[in-house]
């Protein structure tokens, strides 16, 4: 592809996937192998999203990963949580080495399904602190992160359908993808924004995403509809 020139040949292609809270690196399987078929080397890693908080993941479990990849700049796909992990890393850490990041259904400006189920302890004993620093308030994560400074693709979904309950219980605006507004998921200094008849949690099993954010890395765009 055109966007190409200037990357690194396959073998030296690295990307790091990140999953979304309560999830691992299994749920992002699908995603992985389509990466490796365009000829990345691919890091799908598991990471305790309920454990710890935003700070600490990114210290304990990014901040090494990249430590040990040999090359100049890093590729990323984030699904949801995942793509504020991408944020903090490059608060903490600067963006030097991050290469194209794209991010699928991030809430990088909260969810108002957050803020509906941190009032329950159930819920907040089951999803730890990352869950209290999803939410739309002014102190949750996406207030204290700076507009994104590297080249980065969205995907956002539209079908709201599967998680109808808690979308319809937690008054989620339209539209949306059952857990993340379409709105919520754009990002001051993104590159590139692409919407999808997808739902939140079933987005990263979805081949026209895994398309797209492979035509993104590659060429720093989304597709428009007549490359299909």
């Amino acid at each position: 592809m055109a966007g190409a020139k200037g990357r690194k040949d396959a073998a030296e292609k690295h990307v790091i996937v990140l999953h979304g809270i309560g999830m691992s690196k299994s749920w992002m399987s699908g995603l992985s192998r389509a990466l490796k078929k365009a000829g990345y080397t691919v890091h799908n890693i598991s990471y305790p999203s309920r454990e710890k908080d935003f700070d600490l993941l990114v210290r304990d479990h990014i901040a090494p990963l990249m430590e040990k990849i040999p090359a100049e700049k890093v590729d990323f796909v984030g699904h949801s949580m995942g793509g504020i992990l991408i944020r903090f890393y490059a608060k903490e850490y600067g963006s030097k080495r991050i290469g194209r990041v794209v991010m699928i259904g991030t809430p990088n400006h909260g969810s108002q399904v957050a803020d509906y189920l941190h009032q329950w302890s159930a819920f907040r004993w089951f999803y730890g602190t990352a869950l209290q620093g999803l939410g739309t308030l002014p102190e949750n994560a996406h207030e204290k992160l700076p507009p994104v400074d590297f080249e980065c693709g969205v995907i956002a979904g539209e079908n709201h359908w599967l998680h109808f309950p808690i979308n319809y219980l937690a008054d989620v605006p339209m539209p949306n993808d059952g857990l993340v507004t379409v709105d919520s998921t754009r990002i001051e200094g993104m590159t590139d924004h692409t919407v999808l008849n997808a739902d939140h949690s079933l987005m990263v099993w979805t081949p026209e995403v895994w398309r797209r954010a492979i035509a993104f890395l590659q060429d720093g765009r989304f597709p428009a509809p007549e490359d299909k």
